[in-house]
C-alpha cells in the first residue's frame, strides 16, 4: 500500500511533536503493510520560502533517520494546502513529489468556500490536478454529495481517509464515505495519520473493508495503483463517476 496523505514531519503542524513520534508512525505503517508514503504537512496560511526550506530540510532528515532505523518505506514530499492559504504552484513542496501535476488541498470542514470552483479552474489552467483531502468530512459535501460529483467532473480527484471507511470518525462520516465510494468519486484512500496513538498510520483495515464491499480491483487501485501514478506524475484513468440522477435528501442522523 502507498499512503498519499500523512503528517509525518515532526514539529511542523498538528502531527508528531518529536522525531521519536515520527519514527513510531513510520514503524507502525511499515508493520501495517504500507510501503510508501507522501509527507503532506498542513499549509494553513502561506507557503513561503521559509516554510518550503523547513519542510525540505525536515523531510531529508526524516529519510535519513528512517534509513538508520532500517524502516522499509519509500518517502516523498508534498503538502496539504488549505484552500484559503496563499501559495505558488511552482513551489518545490506544493505538488506531490514536486511533479507539478498533482496537488493535495483541503477545505474547511464546516464550509464550502464560494471561490472553490474558481480555484480549481485556475489550477486546471496550470495543468495541475487537484486532489481534495477527506471530502467525506466536509459538512457541505456530507449533506450535498452531488457537489463531489460536480467537482470530479471539473477535474478534481478525491482522497478519503481510511478511518472514515472503518467508522473511526463516526457514523455520519462513514455513510458519506460510502456514498462517495458507491458513486465512484474516490480515487485514493490515505491514513491522514498524525499520531501512532490517536491518529495512526494504519490502512489495512480500510483495505479489507473496501475489498469486501467494492472488490479487490477497486482496493488495489485506491491503495496502490492510483497513488503510485500520482507520485510519478502519470495520468490516472479512473472509472467515470456515477451521477446522482434523482434529487435525494441525505440523512446523516445519529
Amino acid at each position: 500500500m502507498i499512503d498519499i496523505h500523512t503528517h509525518l514531519l515532526p514539529d511542523i503542524d498538528d502531527g508528531p511533536r518529536s522525531w521519536k513520534e515520527s519514527l513510531a508512525l513510520l514503524k507502525q505503517g511499515a508493520k501495517d503493510g504500507i510501503r510508501g508514503a507522501v509527507c503532506t504537512s498542513h499549509v494553513l496560511n502561506r507557503l513561503d520560502e521559509s516554510l518550503e526550506k523547513r519542510l525540505i530540510e525536515t523531510f531529508q532528515e526524516l529519510k535519513a533517520r528512517a534509513r538508520q532505523e532500517n524502516i522499509e518505506m519509500s518517502l516523498w514530499l508534498g503538502s496539504e494546502i488549505h484552500s484559503q492559504s496563499m501559495f505558488e504552484h511552482t513551489s518545490k513542496v506544493a505538488t506531490i513529489n514536486d511533479n507539478r501535476k498533482y496537488l493535495l488541498f483541503e477545505l474547511p470542514l464546516g464550509d464550502f468556500p464560494n471561490n472553490t470552483h474558481e480555484q480549481v479552474f485556475q489550477l486546471n489552467l496550470e495543468k495541475i490536478i487537484p486532489i481534495l483531502a477527506h471530502p467525506e468530512r466536509n459538512m457541505h459535501i456530507m449533506h450535498h454529495p452531488e457537489t463531489a460529483y460536480e467537482m470530479v467532473n471539473r477535474g478534481v480527484l478525491m482522497q478519503v481517509n481510511g478511518g472514515s471507511i472503518t467508522g473511526v470518525f463516526g457514523k455520519r462520516v462513514k455513510k458519506a464515505a460510502e456514498i462517495l465510494m458507491d458513486h465512484h468519486l474516490v480515487h485514493f484512500i490515505g491514513s491522514d495519520c498524525h499520531s501512532a496513538a490517536s491518529r495512526p498510520m494504519i490502512l489495512s483495515k480500510a483495505y479489507q473493508d473496501v475489498q469486501k464491499r467494492w472488490g479487490s480491483e477497486r482496493a488495489k487501485n485506491l491503495f496502490h495503483r492510483y497513488p503510485a501514478l500520482a507520485i510519478q506524475g502519470e495520468t490516472i484513468h479512473a472509472d467515470p463517476p456515477v451521477s446522482f440522477n434523482k434529487r435525494k435528501k441525505w440523512w446523516f442522523g445519529k
